[in-house]
């Protein structure tokens, strides 16, 4: 009986801790899918859309991408979660690197058409 106390309470904080690190992992994990969710949101608007509010989308970009690393860096282990950011912000850049062309492309045509 002696033994069984100090087990007891070893085994409720094995258990705390534990669970505490499993809520963090699920806060992370719904954190990324709501950026992943994003990204493809953004990537599958019309070109002429995502120009038009291009503004609005980077800065609603810069805030989930402020609160995915915010969470992440409470992680100790990241690889879970690593590949579906590095896809999902990839898509991203490679989008934003063609609205940006064209955009720069519509400033060329305007100036010269004046």
């Amino acid at each position: 009986m002696k033994n069984s106390i100090p087990l007891l309470g070893l085994f409720l904080l094995v258990i705390f801790f534990t669970s505490c690190k499993t809520e963090t992992e699920k806060k992370a994990e719904i954190v990324t899918d709501n950026y992943v969710r994003f990204v493809d949101s953004v990537t599958h608007k019309t070109t002429a859309d995502a120009t038009a509010n291009w503004s609005t989308i980077e800065k609603y970009f810069e805030k989930q991408s402020d609160e995915l690393n915010c969470t992440i860096d409470n992680l100790d282990d990241t690889s879970a979660f690593d590949a579906k950011i590095d896809s999902a912000t990839a898509k991203y850049e490679a989008f934003r690197n063609s609205i940006l062309q064209q955009k720069e492309v519509f400033k060329a045509v305007h100036l010269s058409a004046k």
